[in-house]
């Protein structure tokens, strides 16, 4: 198994758990299975309010984003 293929199992149990979110943090690991992007531009206010509204999801997102080897651009 590549570390692509496993990323992508990973990114799949992550939008299991993301469903019961009340963000949009799934869109964003839909985003990057489906494009493999090597950064993401995300809004700081949008950072700010996953951390405050959904912090377990937020740290399970960044730590998948981190091992997914994309870093993450906050503008």
């Amino acid at each position: 198994m590549t570390s692509g293929e496993s990323a992508a199992i990973a990114g799949d149990e992550l939008l299991s758990e993301l469903r019961t979110s009340k963000t949009d943090l799934a869109r964003l690991v839909e985003a990057v299975l489906r494009n493999r992007p090597p950064y993401l531009v995300v809004p700081i206010q949008a950072v700010t309010s996953w951390e405050r509204r959904e912090p377990q999801h937020w740290a399970r997102v960044s730590e998948w984003l981190a091992d997914s080897n994309v870093s993450l651009v906050k503008v």
